[in-house]
This record gives C-alpha cells, structure tokens and sequence, in this order.
C-alpha cells in the first residue's frame, strides 16, 4: 500500500479550499484532508479511507444542494463558465460511475465562480435553497374539516384512491420533484386506521424522514392535512394499517405540490439593472463583473426598505408587480432578513463570518411599514387594469356618478414622488382596495386577458336562477359523459372552477365598493385557479359547442350510464337507523380506462426485450357510485327520454323499460329492508346486504354497442331473469316480515308486558340478550354508538356493564315499583336467559318473555295497586287556540307550559311512562294499534293521546275507528284523554274533561313533579333556564 501511494501525487488529496462563510452555508463540518502518509496496516487504513471519502461526498452533495440553483440563475445570465459547471453539477447527481478525484476538480471550479461574490448566504436565502428539507405542518386533523372537505377532496382527484384490505397494511408510494412544496391530505371511509407518512429524498444517503406517525386517525370523519419542503426529490410514502378491522378500507389522498418561492422582487430587480448596464447579447460576463452588478442591485434594495427611492426609479418594476404573483409580506420579509445581515456586516471593519455577528431582527413596525408602501404600490401598478376591467364588462350602473371612479380615472403617477411618500399621495388607493389581495389583483388582471370568456358565460346566461340549475345540470352529464376521456375532463374541471371565479365580473354592482366586496368574498385563490381561466379560454369553441348541444346530453348521459349498469352494475343497502343513522342504498358500477403501453419481457439471458410485437393494452377499473338521489335523477332522465328513443333509437326501447323496470325492483326491495328494520327485526339491524343487478349469460359488452343485431328474445331474457331474481329477494324478505309481525302478536298475547314495549325497543331487548363473542357485532356498534367515550374494542366486561345497564334502563321505563332490578339480580338474569347466536325470532321471542316473566315475578298483580275504574272513560282535554300575533315567530309545536301542567296533572300520584302517551304528529298505523291494545289489557293506567290535529287524515282515521271500537267494548279499559282543537264531545263515548284550577298552576306542578321524582327515587336533572329580552347581556 506504501508503495502505491508514493507515486500518487499527495494534492489530488487535499480538500478543496473553502472560506469560513462558504463553510458556514454548507453547514456541515469541513472533512480534512486523506492521510495517505501514516499507513500502518491495510486494513485500519482502507476503513480509515472509506470514513473520510464518505465524508468528502456528503459535503460535496451538501454543495449541490445549496449552490445548484444560484449557478443556474448564473448560467441565464451569462456567467463565464457558468454553464459548462452547471452540467457537470448534473452529472455528478446522474453519473454513479463518477469517481471522487473528478467531483473535486468539479467542486473546485465552483468554487472559484462563487469566489468574488461578498454575499452568498443573502443569495442563498433570497432563492431559498439553504434549508435541505423542513416540515411545515406535521399533520393536524381539523375538526372543523368534515364530510363536505372530504368531498371537496374527492372531486377534485377522483382517481387518487387505493384500498386496504382488511387486516393488511398498504404502502402507497407517490414521486416529488426537487425544489417543491408538497400539502398531503388524507381521509377514508368507514373507519379509523394507524397512520405513517415519510419522505424517502433520493442522493448519497437517502435519508428518511417520518411526517407523521399515529395510531388510531380519525380521517373517516375528517381530513388529514400536512405540509413540507424539500431540495430534493424522493418519494412521499403513506402507510395505512387496517390491521384492527375485518372491512375493506378506501383510502383518498390529494397531493398540491408547488415549486419554492423566491424572490420575485429581487429577481426584477437584479434583471432591470442588468439590462440597464448589459444589453442582451450572446457574450459571456465574467463572475466579478456580475459580482459588481449585485452590489448596485443590494443597493437599490436597501433604498427601497428604507423608502428613499422615487416613483420614477421603480418604473421598471412595475410589470413585477402586474405579471406575477406577488405577496408583498413575504417579500419584504426576505429582502428585510438579508438587509439586516448586510447592516451587520457594513458595522464592523475587519473580515469576519457571519456567525460572528449578530443578526439585527427588523422589528414588526418596520415590515409593516414597508408592506403598506409596497402595498399602495401594486394597488397602483395595477389601477389602469382595474378601471378597464369595470368598462370592459360593463360592471357599474349607467347613472353611477361616485365622486371616487372620477378620483381614480384623474389620479396621475408623481414620478417624484419617493416611496416614503406613497402613503399620503396616493392614501385613496389603501382606502379603495384594501380588502383585495395579490391573488385578487391577479384574478382582474386574468379576466380582462381572457375576456372572451365573460362574455361566452353572459350570452348563456348561467348566473340565473334557470341559469344556475342548467349549469348543474350540464355539469353532471358532462362529468358522465367524460369518464373516459381525460383531455375533455381536464377542460371540464376547469370550465367547472372558472364559473365560480368569474362570478363577481358577470352581472353589474350596485356601486363600486359593492364590486370589490364581491371581489374580495372570492377565497383560497392561488395561481393554478388562475390557469383554469386561461384553459377555458383557449378551449373557447369546445365549450361554446358543450353549450348549444347540452340537450343531447341529457339523452346520451342517461344511456350511457344505463349500459355500465348492465355490464357491471351492483346495489348495496345500508341499514343504520340503529345508531340514529339514515339507512341508503347505492348502485356501483365500473368502467374500464384503457392504457396503451409497453410490455417489457426477458429473455433467456435475462435481458430486457422491447419491440412492436409486445406492445400490449392494460386495463384500469375506475368505480363509480350512484346515490339514491342520484338514482332517482337517472330514472327521471330514462323516463323523458322514451320519447326520443321511439324516433331515433327504437332498438334500446326494451333497454330502458327493463331497466326502469329493474330499479323499481330495487327499490321495492330497499322499502322491504327498511320495514323490517323499522318494524325492530333484530337481525335487520345494521346490516349491508350486496346484490349483482348486470345481465348474466351474455356478453353485455358487445350487445349493448349494437344491440339491433341480436334477438331481442335473448336480450328480453336477461333483462327478464335478473328482475325475476331480484323479486324472488323482495318476496322472500316480505315473508319474514310477516313471520315477525305475527310472532310479536303472539307473545303480546301470551306475556302482556311485551306491550308496553313498542317494537324498537323490543328489538333492542333481544339484541342486548344474545350472545356475541365476535367484535364488531350489532351489540357492540350499538353500544359503542350509545356511549361514544368508551373504548369496547376487546373488553368484553366493559361490554356486558353497559348491556345490564341498558337492560336496567328499559326495565325501569316500566314504572313498576317494589321490583328488585338490582345489578345483581340483573345480572343472575342475564346469565339464565342468554339467547344464542343465530337463534331464529320465535326462539329470540320466547327468551325474552322468559327474561320479562323473571323479573316481574307476580305478573298478575301489576298495576293492581292504582285505582281501578268502574266504568269505561274517554275524555276529551279542549286545549285553547294559541293568539295569533303577526310579529311572532310561528313554530310547529304547541305544547306550551299551560298544556305541561294539565299532562303532569292528568296522571294523578302515576309518574307516566313513555307507553302511556301516544304522540300522534309522528306515529304510524302499527304504534296507533299497539297504544289501543295497551289501553284494553291495562284498566288500571291512565293513557294520553297528543297532537290528534296534526295527524294525516288516513291515520286520523284509524285513530277514531280505534276510539269507536273502544266505546263498543264492554270490558273494562284504562282512562283515556284526548287532547284536542278541534274533536267535539258529539263523538259517541266522549265526554269534556271540567280541568281543575290547580292543574294550570305551574307552581303546584312542579311540587308535584318534585314528589313524584321523590318517591320513584329518581334525581331531577339539573338543568339551567336564564331567559329575558334580547340584547341584555343574557
């Protein structure tokens, strides 16, 4: 190895020569020199030599990092030897054959190109390229973000989707450029998984950085947003574990990425001073003359901080400020940080670092100070623009006479003037204009370039109320239209985005502040929207042409989406009203989105082979969901369209009857699911049910592109034996909800009390006393809905607490005093009256009046103790006409506090339970039955009947069929009171009810209440009142 070494010449070896604030910028320890003179063995000396190369390349990547992108900004300006630099700076990063000795000899030569400029670091911070990565926002779940963000999200990239399956875990890999700023969101359906997000950025170590780690993440709910920074480019990984639920989880993300800021000012102004000392020609400029340059551009920088520069010297900037899109905060803040550093150096005389001298932070004054000059100043670069805006379109009355639009028009540039001074000559601009920001001014400027646009969307009327709803309506069938055609769906999402953000430039102001307050209501601007006007606007004669063919449309969305159907279509039903949820159905179905593409096969030798012969065609699936409304609007559009496929389209007349046909059957089906669950079937609890609804038998595909030449018997026969099955389904599901309506006759016969009981609660019964081993039974959804702050995931003690306690609940709702419902005793019951799993409703049935008989052990005897009556009574309760007073609010209730006191008063020494009132304004015909029926088998209660007035007539009817039939009876039945406006005592069997004074008296009703919660042990809630007049401090 010695021997090796003493022919090698020792320079190649030396690390380059670097000043101290170039080692500062790097930020990295300086490596030294390789030691290729103390060799005492080979193998100490090879690990010493790979530590140190090692180190030699992380500092040289470092390099590149910061100083690329100010070499390439040196290479637009023709820097001499700029250039050939910057490609060998990109061969260091491509080439992994590229040996150290040649990265040095690279390193060098910039090094010597960056030599004369004094102020690096202010370059380096103006073009933001010293920090390698940062993490802006870690990841935070808004809650203020639910299902409408999550919406949002899903519109606008509908294809950034990826399903975990359950209990797996998917990575899901997604490719960032350099130099960018990413926003990450993330949400789901169903329910919460563990969540990891890291950025894997590709150079000599590939170093790993995780965003965002936890368990748990609720983005079913709401979306996870998160943000950060990088030099370089990698890969963005997401990680989800579904690990914790049997489910499919469905994943959504939207990735913004946008290249990082630099400085726009300091841009402008470094190319105004070039051009003015430099005319633009191909010869080359050597670096110390550049650096000159940035001295006269770092001194009209600081003129403009210090605001004594004039109107005249700034003339040249102002198409900075009207061609990009300025912040005028966050310049300043770049431009103030590095006049800082600079008035730090110019204190001290002697050569130093920068890390020697401390920074002097402008304060929060003089930022806003400037912000307010620089602000005033594109309010003004931009006031030519504005004003032609307003006469272009026509946005301002004809008889608008404001002294200010005159002010405005005569208001001249005093070249003059300094910056400093901008703030009083021009102080109507700041009153004017403050609420529009730079995106806004942006957003003028934009429209009055495309301002074929304006008039397209006026001459078609779009911002009507007709207009409006024609809008929607072309929308949605465009969207359908388009699924497979990515050039016009990317026009469309444009046109879509451009008619919100021409709103304001359609239809005239009542005035001018009236203009920019619209204006200003335009929010989360950014200059891709700004894009979509300028796409609408080349695409022009395409959405002209969307516009006078949109009632073709209408026709062709509706076969269109009628033939996926067909070919793919399934229906899932959701039922939810367990959990105080709507149950819904929806129809999928899916298309697919071809890819012409490249197959790459190996040879023999393992080589890559590619050619013509295996270009192949892949095929996406894209899924699509149709919600009920959705449905609805489909078959609404089939419906209309039979008459245009009588004249036109004969041959796909039996294609929309048969699937008209077909969804009736599906909804038909869906109702059947919703009376079983509504009607407290407790195995159609919380269920998903998933039924294929395409044609079988037939290649649907090719049938449906020309169906006119196939049979139309074998078409009929599809069409016919897949709605066959379906009513097969329908008939099958009809019949079990007769077998469950008669099987709770039954035992309401047989065990009195499971009529006290209304059919939900019953179900509710059954399902808290059948065993479940399994997670994510209906019980414990059920429960994990009703107490939300618990955690049930493998706690079954936890469980069965809160199942005695809601047993314990319902048995207590009874009102039976002197029952021993201790838990304890409950729980003895519970163990002996378990219902398996899988047991059929009369089984499930049977159990529960078992349970029901053990609890209240002397039947017989209940409600033997309260008064029994001799006789049968109906009373009729007249409640007053509430006083009409035009100036209050109507509400549609009644029940005020003189009707409370007469209901309290009513029951006597009874605390009434929820059985003994039927509300009538949301009752159906089965609870009006039910409530009879209680009123027959139990003498000794007293039973209420409320809202009779606002019930639908069919029901009101039944109602007072339910009433004869009770004056006919002989036996004895319970009290009856029916509280009403308009029922007479001429009713056979109804008799007025005389109301004590003290049944109105407030006072008196709450004491009695009081006692009643006294001797049912029962603690009042304790609820606050404070009430007065509006605008008292209440």
């Amino acid at each position: 190895m010695n021997s090796i070494f003493r022919t090698v010449d020792r320079q190649r070896y030396q690390f380059p020569s670097t000043s101290t604030n170039m080692d500062d910028i790097v930020g990295l320890p300086k490596p030294k020199d390789i030691d290729i003179n103390n060799i005492r063995s080979n193998k100490e000396f090879f690990t010493h030599f790979m530590k140190q190369i090692n180190e030699w390349f992380n500092w040289f990547d470092r390099f590149i990092d910061v100083f690329q992108h100010i070499i390439d900004w040196l290479k637009t300006h023709n820097v001499n030897r700029s250039n050939q630099i910057l490609i060998d700076l990109l061969r260091i990063r491509d080439d992994s054959k590229m040996i150290l000795i040649e990265t040095k000899v690279t390193i060098n030569s910039a090094l010597r190109l960056l030599q004369p400029f004094k102020d690096l670091q202010r370059l380096c911070q103006l073009f933001n390229c010293l920090i390698p990565f940062q993490i802006l926002n870690p990841g935070t779940l808004n809650i203020q973000e639910n299902t409408i963000t999550f919406t949002e999200l899903k519109l606008v990239q509908p294809h950034n989707t990826f399903t975990v399956n359950g209990r797996k875990t998917h990575e899901q890999n997604i490719s960032i450029t350099d130099r960018q700023q990413v926003q990450w969101s993330l949400a789901s359906e169903n329910h919460p998984c563990d969540i990891t997000v890291e950025y894997r950025s590709y150079g000599a170590n590939n170093q790993y950085e995780i965003l965002y780690q936890k368990g748990n993440v609720s983005i079913h709910r709401n979306v996870l947003h998160g943000q950060f920074e990088t030099q370089r480019n990698g890969q963005l990984l997401i990680t989800i574990d579904n690990k914790d639920y049997a489910n499919p989880l469905t994943v959504w993300y939207r990735i913004k990425s946008n290249p990082l800021s630099t400085c726009h000012l300091f841009q402008g102004i470094s190319d105004m001073q070039f051009n003015k000392y430099y005319r633009p020609t191909s010869q080359t400029i050597s670096e110390v003359d550049f650096s000159k340059l940035l001295d006269h551009v770092f001194i009209f920088i600081n003129k403009l901080l210090n605001g004594n520069i004039s109107l005249k010297e700034m003339a040249e900037l102002q198409p900075i400020f009207k061609d990009k899109n300025i912040n005028i905060r966050e310049e300043v803040k770049k431009l103030y940080i590095n006049h800082s550093n600079e008035q730090s150096n110019n204190r001290v005389n002697m050569p130093t670092t920068v890390a020697q001298i401390p920074k002097i932070q402008p304060s929060e004054q003089e930022i806003e100070q400037v912000c307010e000059w620089l602000q005033i100043y594109q309010y003004y670069s931009h006031l030519n623009i504005i004003m032609e805006c307003i006469e272009k379109f026509d946005l301002l009355p004809t008889d608008n006479k404001e002294e200010k639009i005159d002010h405005l028009k005569r208001l001249s540039g005093n070249e003059n003037c300094s910056l400093k001074e901008i703030t009083n000559a021009y102080r109507i601009l700041q009153e004017c204009f403050q609420t529009l920001t730079h995106q806004h001014l942006q957003l003028i400027k934009t429209v009055v370039e495309c301002s074929n646009v304006i008039q397209m969307m006026k001459k078609a009327d779009l911002y009507s109320q007709h207009g409006r709803r024609r809008f929607q309506e072309l929308r949605d069938n465009l969207t359908t239209q388009f699924q497979l055609q990515e050039l016009n769906n990317m026009i469309l999402t444009s046109w879509i985005i451009t008619y919100t953000l021409i709103e304001p430039f359609t239809f005239k102001a009542k005035n001018f502040d009236d203009f920019i307050l619209r204006l200003a209501q335009i929010t989360k601007l950014e200059e891709s929207s700004l894009n979509h006007i300028k796409v609408t606007n080349d695409n022009m004669q395409l959405v002209t042409m969307w516009l006078s063919a949109e009632e073709t449309t209408v026709l062709d969305n509706a076969l269109i989406t009628m033939e996926h159907l067909y070919k793919n279509g399934t229906v899932d039903i959701h039922l939810r009203r367990l959990t105080r949820q709507q149950s819904y159905y929806d129809i999928g179905y899916s298309i697919d989105r071809i890819q012409v593409g490249t197959k790459t096969i190996r040879n023999e030798n393992n080589q890559n082979l590619q050619g013509g012969q295996n270009d192949g065609i892949e095929a996406k699936k894209i899924s699509f969901q149709l919600s009920m409304s959705d449905v609805d609007d489909h078959k609404r559009q089939l419906t209309f369209c039979n008459v245009d496929v009588q004249q036109n389209l004969v041959y796909k007349k039996n294609l929309i009857n048969g699937q008209l046909k077909l969804l009736q059957t599906i909804e038909n089906i869906y109702h059947i699911f919703t009376k079983l669950e509504l009607g407290g079937h407790p195995d159609y609890q919380l269920r998903d049910e998933h039924y294929e609804i395409h044609l079988q038998g037939i290649q649907a595909g090719f049938m449906l592109t020309d169906s006119r030449t196939y049979q139309n018997a074998q078409l009929d026969n599809a069409i016919h034996t897949r709605i066959q099955n379906l009513e097969l389904i329908h008939n099958a599901l009809k019949t079990t909800y007769d077998i469950w309506i008669q099987n709770l006759s039954k035992y309401r016969q047989e065990c009195s009390l499971l009529k006290l009981f209304s059919n939900r609660e019953i179900m509710i019964l059954i399902i808290l006393l059948r065993q479940s081993n399994a997670q994510n039974t209906i019980r414990n959804r059920f429960l994990k809905k009703l107490f939300e702050f618990k955690d049930l995931d493998n706690q079954n003690e936890e469980e069965q607490k809160l199942t005695i306690l809601c047993l314990e609940h319902y048995l207590r709702s009874l009102r039976i005093s002197q029952v021993n419902l201790t838990t304890n005793h409950l729980i003895e019951l519970y163990q002996k009256h378990r219902i398996e799993a899988g047991s059929n409703t009369d089984a499930c049935l049977k159990k529960l009046t078992e349970f029901l008989k053990d609890a209240f052990e002397h039947v017989g005897e209940i409600f033997q103790r309260h008064e029994i009556h001799n006789e049968n009574e109906q009373f009729i309760v007249s409640i007053n006409r509430p006083t009409l007073n035009p100036n209050q609010i109507s509400f549609s209730h009644d029940f005020d506090l003189n009707t409370c006191c007469i209901l309290m008063n009513i029951f006597r020494n009874q605390l009434p339970s929820s059985y003994q009132i039927l509300w009538c304004s949301n009752t159906t015909e089965e609870d009006i039955h039910l409530f009879f029926s209680r009123i027959r088998t139990f003498s000794s209660l007293t039973f209420v009947i409320m809202d009779i007035d606002k019930m639908h007539y069919r029901l009101r009817e039944i109602l007072l069929n339910e009433q004869d039939l009770l004056t006919r009876q002989q036996d004895i039945h319970g009290q009856v009171f029916y509280f009403s406006r308009e029922l007479t005592t001429c009713r056979k069997g109804l008799r007025e009810f005389q109301i004590p004074a003290r049944y109105k008296d407030p006072n008196q009703s709450y004491q009695h209440l009081m006692n009643l919660f006294n001797e049912h042990h029962i603690v009042s809630s304790q609820i606050q009142i404070i009430y007065g007049k509006a605008g008292i401090g209440k």
